[in-house]
């Protein structure tokens, strides 16, 4: 089944590290956004008046989480591979990637899932062990740091680009209250998913 992987870089994690500890104050997002590194764009007029919550960052896309009522940024996501275990949407898969990225057409779960561990070993060069490891829809992986008021968190998903027809592996910064637990299993993907309220 097929594999696109555009595996996760150094200057990636740095940025949403700067991100972890900068301002996302609609005032402060654009000035935050440039600090951590990533290249200058009305991000705060991209998210709060176009409703566009996907931006270009150079040969990545970082899709913008957010809130209602107040409108606030909650969370920043890159994703590095995308992974199609079904022959549904195959003939199309190949069509949604850019020249960064590679796509083998006959990898496995295996390589999806080595590529998670790859993720895992460059943020915990940054910041240790995670916090915390597990799965949650039976077959996939995340694994947590605390980052300030964040958690950074590598997981494995549902890829929303093919409307849950592969599956994804991102980098997830959301805004987390450090003295609060962190969620655990299926809890901790409907909070990096937005539900508010993790159990």
């Amino acid at each position: 089944m097929p594999l696109a992987s555009h595996p996760l870089d150094d200057a990636t994690a740095d940025a949403l590290l700067s991100l972890a500890g900068a301002s996302w104050e609609r005032d402060d997002l654009d000035a935050s956004w440039v600090a951590a590194g990533l290249p200058a764009t009305p991000v705060a007029w991209q998210v709060h008046e176009e409703m566009d919550y996907r931006l270009d960052a150079g040969d990545r896309a970082f899709v913008v989480g957010v809130g209602f009522d107040p409108d606030r940024v909650t969370a920043f996501a890159v994703a590095f591979a995308v992974f199609l275990e079904d022959t549904v949407g195959e003939e199309d898969f190949f069509d949604h990637f850019g020249p960064q990225w590679a796509v083998d057409a006959d990898a496995g779960r295996d390589a999806f899932d080595a590529l998670f561990r790859a993720g895992v070993e460059r943020v915990a060069a940054r910041l240790g062990e995670p916090v915390a490891t597990g799965t949650h829809d039976e077959a996939w992986h995340h694994a947590v740091w605390r980052a300030g008021d964040c958690l950074l968190v590598v997981a494995q998903g549902e890829d929303f680009d093919s409307y849950g027809v592969a599956d994804d592996l991102k980098l997830w910064l959301v805004r987390h209250p450090q003295d609060a637990p962190v969620p655990a299993g299926d809890a901790l993907y409907a909070f990096l998913c937005g539900d508010p309220t993790p159990v």
